[in-house]
């Protein structure tokens, strides 16, 4: 993730309270589906683990992300990301090759949108071929 794409942004309570309340519950949802296998077979999702405090950063396009926690699907390098001020209930997106994926459905579930991305990784495709 280049710097560039980054905004200084000063907290505002509670929208800010929320809105990184959301990402982290998404990145939550995340690693349960990890821990419980609920990828399909052959796909390898990580959160590298470095047991520092969650930074939180404002993208310049109006996504949070965390930073300093670096997530990969079969070692290909992917952002996990909120939109900022988003009132769905799981707004997770998934950012491969400039390319962007719903993560989870309204209740929590992988999206279909998120399965096929997946197998598309799995097939060595790219975002923008199965789009």
């Amino acid at each position: 993730m280049s710097e560039d794409n980054i905004m200084q942004y000063t907290r505002v309570i509670p929208r800010d309270f929320f809105n990184e309340a959301k990402l982290l519950k998404c990145l939550g949802q995340l690693s349960l589906k990890i821990l419980q296998c609920e990828f399909p077979e052959n796909i390898k999702v990580t959160i590298e683990e470095n047991g520092e405090p969650f930074e939180i950063v404002l993208m310049e396009e109006g996504s949070l992300y965390v930073r300093n926690y670096v997530t990969t699907i079969n070692d290909k390098h992917v952002l996990f990301k909120t939109t900022y001020n988003s009132k769905e209930n799981y707004p997770l997106l998934c950012e491969y090759n400039n390319e962007e994926v719903t993560v989870f459905d309204n209740s929590g579930c992988l999206s279909n949108e998120f399965k096929e991305f997946l197998k598309g990784l799995k097939a060595g495709l790219n975002a923008k071929n199965i789009l």
